[in-house]
Order: structure tokens, then C-alpha cells, then sequence
């Protein structure tokens, strides 16, 4: 039977003090878009290229500077004024602007025309958007027409996630805003992990709580990423990965067994993945701290259960007339 571990968690991997050091002088350069030279490099870089043997500087720089052009970064140097290092900056080259498309403003009346002739759509709003950026006078009143465009809850944002997972890299705290709550919290966050289920969670130390919290990826939204290093140093546990909802500390551990029908034993078990339990033919013994979590999967296979305990059945049957007088008074 297929394993629904198929994206259990995202290991984490400390840069190393080289990637520290590329990134630092690529994150330079592209910040000095004039050009950095190799004196300067020992000043704003002091920790990676102010050794004594300056020869010895020099060197590891070029190595770096190759390093970075074989990744793909087109890195020249500028050869002007007095020979001397301070005169020699090197820098990024970008993409001539010129290389870009130019149109008359004949050209820009005619594409609008075209353009607008047909149904609006998001494509067309993004593209009109990009050609007009300079001559939004030639675009037509969009108010007055429909738009056929996607929900907003058919739109994927991946930029928390990206601020996410570059905070679970880097070992950096943020702080978030989670579901509709209006405070913000600040959270290390160690692990994306999923299981047994279609939501992702993030493992992540709570600094307001002081403990180890799970939340809901789509609930986060990240307000402000922080330069903070962990203040926690948890050693993560195969019981801090499992949030199976029998898992959910609600009560003591309790023991209910059950007898499940044939045909629904493979669904039963699939739906155990990762709770604690113990299997004689179709005869179970299933050990939870939340047993109101079972509820749900008889609610929608009742001809699965064959026979549990009384004390069980007696919580299952007040469960489903609870939610009976829920759904009369709506």
C-alpha cells in the first residue's frame, strides 16, 4: 500500500563559510552597481579578505569572482583612469536597455485598438499593463467593462511560503500574523512538513507561548523578517513531525478497541497512519489522547464500524445528536 509520507518534512542545511561569503560579495556588487574594487572589498568585507598577506586576498578574491561567473553572473572589471586597484572596481554587467522593444506612439494607438477589441481578461490586463506603462492615456476606460477573472481564492501566493522557507534556511526568526488574529507573534520555524494529510504545516518554536507549535501554512502571513538567530535550539522528535489528530493531547490515554468490516480495513488503516494502535486480523486496539477524532470517520463510513465498547459507542452516538441539533437550529 502506498506510503502517504511522499513530503514528510524539508531537511535544513547551515550555509557553509564559502556560500556565505559568495553571497556576501554577490550581494555587493549588486548593491554598487558602479562597481566595487579590491581595496574596497577589504573594507566593507573585512572578515573575508582582510588578511595580513594581502597577495593571499587578492587571490582568494579572483577565485570568488570566477566562481560567481561560472554560476552565471557576468562580472567585468572596469579598466579606466590610474592603474591602481582603487581605479579598477568590478562589477555586474546588466542587459543594455536598448536591447528592448521600441514603439511610436502610431504603433501604441493600433495595439490598444487590438487589444481592447476583445474579451478582457487578467492575460490581457497584465500584458496592456507592461506595453502602456509609459502612455497609460491610450489605455480605454476598463471600468465600464466585465472581467473575466479568476477568484481570488484561485490565486496561489507563494511569497509567505518563500519568506518561509529562506527563514527555515537561514535560521532566522519572523514574525507572522496566523489566521485572524489581529496580534502578531514571533516564530522560529523549523520545519515545513506534511502528513496524512493535504495541508502543509510549519514546525515552528512560539517565543510568545515558549514552546514548539505547528501552524498551517495557507494561515500564515509574515509580517516582518527579522535578522534574529533561534534563541531555542530543539532537537526535533518523531513525536514533535507526528500531528496525527488521534495524537492531540485532549484527554489521558485511553484504549478503544474496534471491529472493522473487511471491506473498509484498508481505509481504516490508511486513515491510522501514524496514530498508535495495534492490529489482530480485523480487530483493533487503537490507543488516543483524543478520541472525539474517530468521530469523523464513522460519521462518513458508519457501515465500516462492526462492533467497539459500549462507554465508545455511547460518545459516538451524543457526538452525532450534538451536531443533529446544531444543524436544526440553523
Amino acid at each position: 500500500m502506498a506510503s502517504f509520507e511522499d513530503f514528510p518534512m524539508i531537511e535544513v542545511k547551515k550555509m557553509n563559510e564559502t556560500e556565505v561569503r559568495l553571497f556576501s560579495l554577490l550581494f555587493n556588487l549588486l548593491r554598487e552597481p558602479k562597481g566595487i574594487s579590491f581595496q574596497k572589498f577589504r573594507n566593507i568585507m573585512p572578515r573575508f579578505y582582510k588578511n595580513e598577506d594581502i597577495e593571499s586576498d587578492r587571490k582568494k578574491l579572483y577565485r570568488d569572482l570566477n566562481q560567481l561567473k561560472s554560476l552565471g553572473f557576468n562580472i567585468k572589471v572596469a579598466q579606466y583612469g590610474y592603474q591602481s586597484e582603487d581605479f579598477f572596481p568590478y562589477y555586474i554587467q546588466r542587459e543594455s536597455i536598448d536591447r528592448s522593444l521600441k514603439f511610436t506612439k502610431e504603433e501604441l494607438e493600433h495595439l490598444s485598438k487590438t487589444l481592447f477589441s476583445s474579451e478582457l481578461t487578467k492575460e490581457l490586463i497584465s500584458l496592456s499593463q507592461k506595453l502602456f506603462s509609459f502612455h497609460l492615456d491610450l489605455i480605454p476606460d476598463l471600468s465600464k467593462r466585465s472581467v473575466n477573472l479568476e477568484t481570488e481564492e484561485n490565486t496561489i501566493d507563494t511569497t509567505n511560503t518563500e519568506k518561509i522557507l529562506q527563514a527555515i534556511k537561514d535560521k532566522r526568526a519572523i514574525t507572522i500574523v496566523y489566521g485572524y488574529e489581529e496580534k502578531e507573534r514571533t516564530i522560529e520555524p523549523y520545519r515545513l512538513i506534511r502528513k496524512n494529510t493535504t495541508d502543509f504545516y510549519v514546525l515552528a518554536y512560539d517565543r510568545n507561548k515558549k514552546s514548539l507549535r505547528r501552524f498551517i501554512l495557507p494561515k500564515i502571513a509574515v509580517k516582518k523578517e527579522t535578522k534574529e538567530e533561534f534563541f531555542s535550539n530543539l532537537k526535533i522528535s518523531d513525536d514533535d513531525l507526528n500531528f496525527h489528530p488521534l495524537s492531540l493531547k485532549t484527554h489521558p490515554e485511553i484504549e478503544i478497541s474496534f471491529q472493522i468490516h473487511p471491506e473498509y480495513d484498508d481505509r481504516w488503516k490508511s486513515f491510522l497512519e501514524g496514530a498508535k494502535f495495534e492490529k489482530t486480523g480485523y480487530e483493533y486496539k487503537v490507543y488516543t489522547t483524543n478520541q472525539n477524532a474517530l468521530f469523523q470517520f464513522f460519521v462518513i463510513l458508519p457501515e465500516a464500524l462492526v462492533e467497539s465498547i459500549p462507554t465508545w459507542k455511547e460518545s459516538f452516538v451524543r457526538y452525532v445528536k450534538e451536531w443533529e441539533n446544531c444543524y436544526q437550529l440553523i
